[in-house]
């Protein structure tokens, strides 16, 4: 299924890659983390049959590349990670940013600002951490999702630089009355997101997986045809829809679903991703 390069991968700061490199560009949070948001046995063994049919694996989250990397023990090997939907392309041992996409300070100030007068919730992501302006059960909510907290700062301070994402936080109700306003009000100028019901999330309107990805194969020499991705949310349907094969976890949103080669057969989600990797690789 996948196709094979003619040439050899240009290495990375004296790093030997293989003829014939190809990328698995895989979700986190209910794609590889189980609803216990831990990495099941099966799918940690998974991963290490991806890596011995040839694939380098790279983690393309919506989380923030810091919080990424609290799983690097995990998931083994990493290099390169996708990380804010897809705003930054950084590499885990050495910290190389291929890209960074930020929210333009007007942008963000004036999401301060509808937020604000519209009682929501704000959580803001930087290139030094995760933050927003004050505790509230929906920063709690996040905390027990991502295992770690947001740090309090004056998010105004935040808007001139490295804003890498904006994240509205409420009822999963009230999101999903906004969604279609806000998708509608920036319109070309940002990416606009639900990701899990009680997050509103904007990014760059470049910010995707897929561009990410596109931008880290072209830098890695890896033909599109050689890229495999796994996943399972809003923020997944660009990527499943431009790499060279692609599965959706079966419990997944029906963006994804709609946008994957395959969908992992059914089956308990703490264990899906074993077997998308399963399907992906008899298709090869």
């Amino acid at each position: 299924m996948f196709g094979v390069l003619e040439h050899a991968c240009a290495p990375h700061q004296g790093e030997r890659r293989p003829m014939n490199s190809r990328l698995a560009i895989i979700d986190l949070d209910d794609t590889l983390l189980g609803p216990d948001k831990q990495i099941s046995p099966e799918n940690k063994e998974a991963l290490e049959r991806l890596r011995a049919s040839g694939l380098e694996i790279v983690i393309a989250s919506g989380r923030h590349h810091e919080n990424i990397l609290r799983f690097k023990d995990h998931v083994g090997a990493m290099n390169w990670t996708i990380s804010s939907h897809g705003a930054i392309v950084r590499h885990a041992g050495t910290n190389e940013l291929l890209q960074e996409l930020t929210v333009p300070e007007e942008e963000a100030l004036a999401l301060y600002e509808f937020g604000r007068r519209a009682g929501l919730t704000l959580i803001v992501y930087h290139r030094d951490g995760v933050f927003t302006e004050a505790e509230s059960e929906w920063t709690r909510l996040y905390a027990s999702r991502a295992g770690w907290s947001p740090r309090r700062a004056d998010l105004s301070g935040l808007a001139a630089s490295g804003v890498q994402k904006v994240i509205f936080c409420e009822s999963s109700g009230r999101i999903a009355k906004l969604f279609p306003e806000m998708k509608g009000a920036y319109s070309g100028r940002l990416y606009v997101v639900v990701t899990d019901p009680e997050y509103l999330e904007f990014t760059s309107p470049n910010a995707n997986k897929a561009l990410a990805a596109q931008n880290l194969a072209s830098k890695l020499h890896v033909e599109r045809r050689d890229t495999l991705a796994f996943g399972d949310g809003n923020n997944d349907a660009e990527l499943l829809a431009w790499a060279g094969f692609s599965v959706a976890m079966a419990h997944g949103r029906e963006t994804a679903l709609k946008a994957a080669s395959k969908v992992s057969p059914p089956g308990p989600p703490e264990t899906a991703f074993a077997r998308a990797v399963d399907l992906a690789l008899a298709q090869r």
